[in-house]
């Protein structure tokens, strides 16, 4: 089923008797290409000579071969003698096997699907097996290798993106200091934004989700800790300035109610995604996420928070666990190309020692989070602590946004201003 033997030896026959096409098409070549029990032999052997450094002509393969059944010595002589001087390209023969290779995977997967449907299999257990084979069904792109004429060529092509950004070359924070210090944020990024409790670094995030909304990006946000309206409500309150204890106690007047209305008006305009995860599996946060990259184009997520996802594995411990989600997390935005801001807890008692400006190790279970991040900015509050200065100047609304890691940026500091009856950032 879904094979082609004819172009399995001809593919071959080139190979032996130009061994320059291996070497420029090795990058699409694997012996799962092949289906005919004798072409995969002879491809294994072939490979196998090569990694020994000895040439895979007809002599030296027979030779490796030797002991095989007879029809190999037979299909060698034909691949030499006639398949190799077809008039078909080796490109064109690739192409083809992979096509049928694709078929075959389609169908192990539709009948591995059916099986579990047919044993009742948890739901989670199948959302799991279809994220996981997905990405591996299609055969049929080919890896096409760059020069480095053609790669220099790209180098410069965004060297010149980026002169005429004004320095603003991913998506905008919305903040003029964030954004001059980042650049905004960027394609296949891992942010991580830490602080302790009450610092108001989920109301930061929403502000970042919020603002890029704006800008036309489509944007998803997961909520494992307030549900939709309790965000929404905080967006309101932030944008229309109205106190969001007004908000929750409904003691609004005619006036505010008005704002409100425009303003809801005003959000539902934009492509923003607020999914409130009842589920807290990671495999239900990577099916969504390639969901809405599919069906909506999304350019950027924001998870809150990473400790709240569920990878639990019977082996691993929690530091493990999200050791695991903040890897799959760095995975998901390199391969679908989006930048993943995801929230994270401090350790207990950050606030407790003499310095309570947090740094990266504070971050809980920290380890692999602190290594797959691209961005580790922390939010710290020195007035949540009492402490009513820093450095000669009051701290009242100050809030510092701490770059404790920027893989492409560096560290450094930005203070901007705190308002807390709206839980409100603003540029200082």
């Amino acid at each position: 089923m879904y094979e082609d033997k004819d172009i399995e030896r001809i593919l071959i026959g080139k190979l032996i008797v130009h061994p320059d096409q291996y070497v420029k098409h090795h990058a699409n070549l694997s012996s799962d290409l092949f289906v005919n029990v004798t072409c995969v032999n002879i491809y294994n052997s072939y490979t196998k000579l090569l990694s020994k450094g000895i040439a895979p002509d007809l002599v030296n393969l027979s030779q490796d071969l030797k002991g095989t059944e007879d029809m190999i010595s037979i299909t060698l002589s034909r691949m030499c003698n006639e398949d190799a001087f077809l008039p078909i390209e080796t490109e064109t023969c690739i192409v083809r096997l992979k096509d049928a290779q694709t078929n075959r995977n389609i169908y192990e997967f539709a009948k591995q699907l059916s099986i579990y449907l047919e044993n009742l299999e948890d739901s989670e257990k199948i959302l799991d097996y279809i994220n996981k084979s997905i990405g591996k069904l299609d055969a049929n792109n080919l890896v096409k290798d760059k020069e480095i004429n053609d790669q220099l060529f790209d180098v410069l092509a965004e060297l010149e993106r980026r002169i005429n950004s004004d320095g603003l070359t991913g998506i905008p924070t919305g903040f003029n200091s964030l954004d001059k210090f980042t650049g905004g944020w960027q394609d296949t990024d891992l942010v991580i934004v830490g602080g302790a409790s009450s610092m108001g670094k989920t109301s930061l995030a929403m502000s970042f989700a919020l603002n890029a909304a704006k800008q036309k990006v489509p944007t998803a946000i997961f909520s494992y800790e307030m549900s939709y309206q309790q965000l929404l409500m905080r967006m309101i309150s932030s944008e229309t300035g109205i106190d969001n204890k007004w908000l929750l106690n409904g003691t609004l007047d005619t006036d505010n109610l008005k704002l409100i209305q425009n303003e809801i008006t005003r959000i539902e305009k934009y492509p923003l995604y607020i999914d409130d995860c009842n589920r807290t599996s990671l495999s239900y946060l990577i099916n969504r996420i390639k969901k809405l990259k599919a069906t909506k184009d999304i350019k950027l997520v924001l998870i809150d928070y990473l400790q709240l996802v569920n990878a639990s594995t019977k082996k691993n411990n929690r530091e493990q666990e999200v050791s695991l989600i903040a890897r799959s997390l760095k995975n998901i935005a390199k391969e679908l190309n989006i930048t993943v801001i995801a929230l994270s807890q401090l350790n207990r008692g950050v606030g407790l020692r003499t310095e309570s400006r947090p740094t990266m190790a504070d971050l809980r279970e920290s380890g692999e989070i602190e290594q797959a991040a691209d961005v580790v900015a922390l939010v710290y509050r020195p007035e949540y602590y009492g402490i009513t200065e820093v450095d000669g100047e009051n701290t009242r609304g100050l809030a510092e946004i701490i770059f404790a890691k920027g893989r492409n940026i560096g560290v450094g500091k930005i203070n901007m201003e705190f308002i807390p009856s709206l839980t409100k950032f603003v540029d200082k």
